[in-house]
């Protein structure tokens, strides 16, 4: 059975402080790649204690907050049987204490729901939710809430931009179930427990500014590290990106020289580019 770690009139500090203290569902989809908001590298230095866990929600996250509870008092009705709160709002693994969610209430036939909101406030995954599917992030938030609350599902309700409420049932899949926890316990015991940075990601650069916002001595011995590397890869990469926009500069000046004083280009009956002429301003050209 999962143990209660906390209960819903739990201070802020103290919910803070349990999310460094293991990992979530949505940690889980975030440790392995599958999250938009946070990359493997974030949650490692989160529950290490280099950075804090994100206290003020996106504007994403904060809505689906919000909507929550208004997604779950819909349950019923999508259900067909009775949805309860659950009676506390994080649970951990009984024989794992780090594996912990925080399901967001509990149906009658004794499976956990959870309440997601999908494309409200950016762009969404409509083509994930075709066809009985489900967005491979919440995907991995539904098996591992099952095997952490060791239900035999998990009712997943999410209110989608241009689709409603959506219901995805997911049943408990043991070999599904090892697979996931077999990824995630060496990505646990590695990048928390012995503190082996994941790799950096693009969107880390920002994390960099944050850790560092300002020098404060002279220079830095990194002989024996990955610095010359990594320099040589920004490097290149820079190089790239110049000879990239030498040759959409040099595109670019022979699509306006064939469109000409036109608005639209056409090719075999189709639309090719716009350069179209603003009120004010120059004109932009769209392909």
């Amino acid at each position: 059975m999962p143990v209660p770690l906390l209960g819903w009139n739990a201070p802020r500090a103290e919910w803070l402080a349990a999310r460094r203290g293991g990992l979530g569902a949505s940690d889980v989809s975030a440790a392995l790649g599958f999250s938009t908001y946070r990359t493997p590298w974030q949650v490692a230095a989160e529950k290490t204690n280099l950075l804090l866990p994100p206290d003020d929600a996106g504007p994403a996250a904060q809505l689906g907050t919000d909507l929550e509870p208004w997604i779950v008092e819909q349950a019923p009705k999508l259900l067909g049987q009775d949805v309860a709160r659950t009676p506390h709002m994080l649970y951990a693994h009984d024989q794992h204490e780090w594996r912990r969610c925080s399901p967001d209430a509990f149906s009658a036939d004794g499976w956990c729901v959870q309440a997601k909101t999908s494309g409200l406030a950016t762009p969404g995954y409509p083509h994930q939710w075709a066809d009985g599917g489900i967005p491979l992030g919440y995907e991995l938030q539904v098996w591992w809430e099952i095997h952490v609350m060791d239900t035999p599902g998990c009712h997943l309700i999410a209110l989608g931009a241009g689709m409603g409420l959506i219901h995805r049932p997911g049943v408990r899949d043991m070999g599904i179930e090892h697979a996931l926890v077999a990824q995630v316990d060496p990505w646990w015991k590695d990048h928390v427990v012995n503190g082996i940075e994941p790799p950096l990601g693009a969107p880390d650069t920002d994390m960099m500014k944050y850790l560092y916002p300002r020098a404060v001595k002279p220079e830095t011995d990194l002989t024996g590290t990955a610095i010359e590397h990594w320099v040589a890869e920004y490097a290149s990469a820079r190089d790239d990106e110049k000879a990239a926009k030498a040759r959409k500069d040099e595109a670019g000046a022979n699509v306006k020289r064939l469109i000409g004083d036109a608005t639209v280009a056409k090719s075999n009956g189709k639309k090719v580019a716009t350069w179209p002429s603003p009120p004010s301003g120059k004109r932009a050209l769209y392909i």
